[in-house]
């Protein structure tokens, strides 16, 4: 009985948290029910009422309203169609006339309309960043149930979108409502907005805050006279969990309009400092009293340091400095057990504990709760935009700078009401050296200091010049030799910009787990080498501070060839898996090297060869079997002469159905096949993590053929077969497609001759296959590959010239017309493809981008 209940239960909770219809698939991740309700955090206190709004959600098509399922907020869904999240709330009468009633979202992906009891009342542009916006009194129902509808579209685009579609290393996020949802009421008379900038003499001994406060009047109405409104602002500093305020002044205010802005300062004496080793913070309450009551009050907290960047060296409150950081990417929308809320916690705990005192949150909009965890614990927090590996030609256009201008002000306006221990970033993955790239970055650069904050931006190689606008200028490091990043800092040193120049990604991939040494390349044990010699090295250097990428394993927005493969789209590029086993080579030594500088020994092992055996038993035994037919069937030794050497009069001797083997040829097929297969395989194993081939299919924007070219690439046995039957294919397609077009022409050939007229051409493919025994081993010295490439295209070439040769002489027509059509053919073919996915994904922009990226990293 009670195994029948549990079965029963759990297909009701499966029902009701994953419902797939119509190809999209809804998920309710875990609410926060009775976890986080930091109320500093919501801005809740005596004057402003905030409500959670997780349950009680419905969700359906926008063109089937009729269907909806109850859902609970967090909640994602698949596809690509806009799906309506909706819920209804009841107001009381006092709500609607004597409150202002506000609607946050902690983070929604991408855009979305909200509408309420039908009215559209905003537009989301994009961006899972939180954001607030006022519920119209004058459309609400008292007394009676109100519909909110959030219509959600997870689409992205390659030139209007942040980011944009082509995502290098992006976390996965599925669309929907993928944060906390929440009412807020305030009075009439509110705080509308209230920023804040401080700064500290030269003693760091005096603390002089400046704020902009703008004072909202909700009750104010523009058709009739408005008597001026006087009313008291007061600034009260609290020291963490004191009721006694360290600082605090009163600014009486007179305003008879809708909207009052106001300048007001504060002086401190001898605030305690903020440091990674002594995360203190103050309480600020800012207050609007009404004859001695308060009416409205919010909340901030305040730390108080110094971050300079001088010749010597970073500086931190006077002291010397260096930032020792980690990308972090939380999968928010592949949790399943456990809360964001929760496993922040976990993560940036484990982060400081392993001795970080930063955390770059890149290529995502963060979940602000992890902000204000980051000034608790002690950590540096740098945010950017999600703007990464966009092209100089995109970059240019006007409604994309607009964009991203108009994105960099909402993301600083809405993550500093979080944290004030924040540098902001205006994207990543940027070309170096470009005039384009520079005049974007700096102009957002710009807004970031405007707004008293530090300001970088990352590049793939290193920035020559100083950006005005930016502070700090960020270098993208991809398994790259230690000696190699030593020379490139080095060169560096002579540059205008090396005083600003920090590692903001030192990425080392583990591919291959344990391998019992780090002569093994791409092994746990090599990561823990590559990890360690270069905190040992940054130790002795002026590095402003540098960021390992990553400490923990992440999900990603595409299958991708340098992460690794994996099913699950998991990404091998982390010191710690989804485990977080701390007994791991990596984990201890760079644990280690940050904190105790306990010595842990690496153990060297030998060096081990990844070439696959298979390739060398697939080309043996395809090798093998040729020479055994060539040696003992004289017939298919003549065939094969005469084909090779002289293809004419073979391809003639078809014509005139001259007798040839059809299991001769069925044979020499599936040779061919083989060999074809093989040499692909090859291509593809060596380029399995190559950044620019990533690239190069990342412009495309296809996650089915990333996943097909990744899987490929990192499985050849199985990759082998399915070739070998794609080339099978290959064979029957080209010959139905050459009997196709033989309709338009008098003569008439037979389907067997066009068929073996396309097997006997491809004849040399037979030819590769001693070089296949060792061509992999010959790739990965890196001494003649440019060779090999350019003779691989021209053999190519010679093949399709012997498959065209053979048309013209089995249809006994011109050559000229062959080849002309044949052009023709092509250009149609590839000129709609090109154009297709450059009109849909600007993918010869991105090919470019990549070209050019390439060529400045370091290596």
């Amino acid at each position: 009985m009670t195994k029948s209940r549990t079965r029963i239960l759990s297909y009701i909770i499966f029902l009701f948290t994953s419902l797939t219809f119509a190809q999209i698939k809804v998920t309710s991740l875990p609410m926060n029910m009775n976890g986080v309700f930091d109320a500093q955090f919501y801005d809740q206190n005596e004057t402003r009422n905030v409500t959670l709004l997780n349950s009680g959600w419905y969700v359906y098509y926008e063109n089937d309203p009729q269907k909806k399922v109850e859902i609970t907020i967090p909640a994602i869904f698949e596809g690509e169609e806009s799906l309506v999240f909706e819920k209804e709330i009841s107001f009381t009468s006092d709500e609607v006339k004597n409150k202002q009633l506000r609607l946050g979202f902690l983070g929604l992906n991408y855009s979305a309309e909200i509408l309420v009891n039908g009215y559209s009342i905003y537009k989301h542009p994009g961006g899972s960043y939180p954001f607030e916006i006022v519920l119209p009194n004058d459309i609400l129902k008292e007394n009676a149930n109100n519909t909110i509808s959030v219509k959600v579209n997870r689409k992205l685009n390659s030139e209007n979108t942040i980011p944009v579609e082509q995502r290098f290393l992006f976390p996965v996020y599925d669309g929907g409502i993928i944060r906390d949802v929440y009412l807020k009421s305030v009075s009439l008379l509110h705080f509308s907005q209230v920023r804040y900038s401080y700064t500290l003499d030269q003693n760091l001994s005096k603390a002089f805050l400046n704020f902009k406060v703008s004072v909202e009047n909700s009750a104010y109405n523009a058709d009739q006279s408005n008597a001026p409104k006087e009313f008291l602002v007061r600034v009260n500093l609290f020291a963490k969990g004191s009721t006694t305020p360290q600082a605090k002044n009163d600014f009486q205010l007179t305003s008879s309009r809708e909207i009052s802005e106001s300048n007001l300062q504060l002086e401190m004496q001898n605030p305690q400092l903020w440091s990674p080793g002594s995360p203190t913070s103050y309480t600020c309450e800012v207050s609007i009293l009404e004859n001695g009551v308060v009416i409205d009050k919010t909340t901030r907290q305040i730390s108080f340091y110094q971050l300079k960047n001088t010749e010597s060296g970073l500086l931190l409150n006077g002291n010397a400095f260096a930032l020792r950081g980690t990308t972090y990417f939380l999968n928010e929308t592949t949790l399943r057990k456990t809360t964001s809320y929760q496993k922040l916690k976990d993560d940036l705990s484990l982060i400081k504990s392993t001795g970080f005192n930063s955390v770059r949150f890149a290529k995502c909009y963060p979940n602000p709760y992890a902000l204000r965890l980051c000034q608790d614990m002690g950590l540096f927090a740098l945010i950017e935009l999600p703007i990464n590996s966009v092209p100089e030609d995109i970059l240019a256009k006007n409604d994309f700078d607009l964009n991203a201008e108009h994105s960099i002000k909402e993301f600083i306006n809405v993550y500093s009401k979080y944290s004030n221990v924040v540098m902001f970033g205006v994207g990543s993955s940027f070309l170096p050296n470009s005039e384009i790239t520079e005049n974007f970055v700096s102009k957002l650069g710009k807004v970031v200091q405007d707004n008293k904050f530090l300001s970088y931006a990352s590049f793939v190689g290193i920035q020559k010049t100083k950006i005005d606008g930016v502070d700090f200028s960020g270098l993208e490091l991809m398994s790259v030799p230690l000696d190699d990043i030593k020379d490139a800092l080095a060169a560096a040193d002579s540059s205008n910009a090396n005083q600003s120049l920090f590692i903001s990604e030192l990425s080392y991939p583990n591919y291959k787990g344990g391998a019992a040494g780090y002569l093994t390349k791409y092994s746990s044990e090599a990561q823990a080498k590559y990890y360690g010699d270069f905190v040992t090295f940054a130790k002795g250097t002026a590095l402003p501070g540098y960021f390992v990428n990553s400490l923990f394993e992440y999900y990603g927005a595409f299958p991708s060839l340098y992460a690794g493969y994996a099913s699950n789209g998991l990404y091998k590029i982390g010191i710690l898996d989804n485990s977080r086993n701390l007994n791991g080579i990596a984990y201890k030594v760079i644990a280690s090297k940050l904190t105790t500088n306990e010595k842990v020994t690496i153990p060297i092992g030998a060096a081990k060869d990844d070439s696959p055996l298979s390739f060398i038993l697939f080309a043996l035994a395809l090798a093998i079997v040729l020479a055994v037919l060539i040696n003992t069937k004289k017939k298919f030794r003549e065939d094969c002469t005469r084909a090779l050497l002289r293809p004419y009069n073979f391809f003639a001797d078809i014509r005139d159905h001259r007798i040839l083997s059809g299991i001769h040829t069925v044979i020499m097929m599936l040779i061919e096949a083989g060999a074809g297969s093989l040499l692909i395989t090859i291509l593809l194993y060596f380029l399995k993590s190559n950044i620019l081939f990533d690239k190069i299919v990342l412009s495309f924007g296809n996650t089915s053929l990333m996943k097909v070219v990744s899987y490929l690439a990192w499985n050849p046995q199985s990759g082998f077969l399915i070739l070998f039957f794609v080339f099978i294919a290959k064979f029957a397609l080209l010959s139905l497609v050459i009997k196709f077009a033989s309709f338009f022409i008098k003569t008439k050939v037979e389907i067997f001759s066009i068929f073996y007229t396309v097997t006997w051409s491809f004849l040399p493919f037979t030819l590769l296959l001693p070089v296949e025994l060792v061509l992999y081993k010959i790739m990965i010295a890196n001494s003649i590959n440019l060779i090999i490439f350019v003779s691989l295209i021209i053999y190519f070439l010679w093949i399709l010239q012997r498959l065209l040769k053979g048309i013209y002489v089995i249809f006994d027509v011109r050559p000229t017309s062959v080849y002309f059509y044949f052009f023709i053919v092509i250009v149609v073919i590839l000129g709609g493809v090109v154009l297709k996915f450059q009109i849909s994904q600007s993918t010869l922009y991105y090919i470019s981008n990549a070209i050019k990226q390439y060529k400045s990293m370091i290596f």
